[in-house]
């Protein structure tokens, strides 16, 4: 092991622990709970990550990035049809980062998937339109 990933596993460990920290001390807390998933994620907890984020949802199901980061969840647990409705919602919700959906290595498996092109578009004209001022 490399004694940078040796630092980044450390920044890692100490970032999940702050944010498991938050979460005893603020359990309502989505700012907490939006960054616990994303450190579950980073840190490989994938059904840890799934967890909080279905709690997210639920607590705010008009969210869009909450739906798009249980998405990511679900892909990287290989439940990949769930992954994609919930994709699906996140795009509905007015979900338009086009670039990180387009990149994020969690959604890889989707790739291929030609509702997966379909959902690129539309997050696509969706910011394109936002960007405007239309609605």
């Amino acid at each position: 092991m490399k004694q940078s990933d040796s630092r980044d596993e450390l920044a890692l460990n100490f970032e999940l622990g702050m944010y498991e920290l938050g979460r005893d001390l603020y359990p309502k807390s989505r700012r907490v709970l939006d960054g616990l998933v994303t450190t579950y994620a980073a840190a490989g907890r994938h059904d840890d990550a799934l967890r909080v984020a279905a709690e997210l949802v639920q607590a705010d199901p008009t969210n869009p990035r909450y739906h798009y980061n249980y998405a990511c969840s679900l892909c990287c647990a290989g439940r990949r049809e769930e992954a994609m409705q919930m994709l699906q919602k996140a795009v509905e919700l007015g979900f338009d980062d086009f670039d990180y959906l387009t990149h994020d290595p969690d959604l890889e498996p989707l790739r291929d998937c030609p509702e997966f092109r379909e959902y690129q578009k539309r997050a696509l004209v969706q910011r394109s339109q936002r960007l405007k001022g239309v609605d």
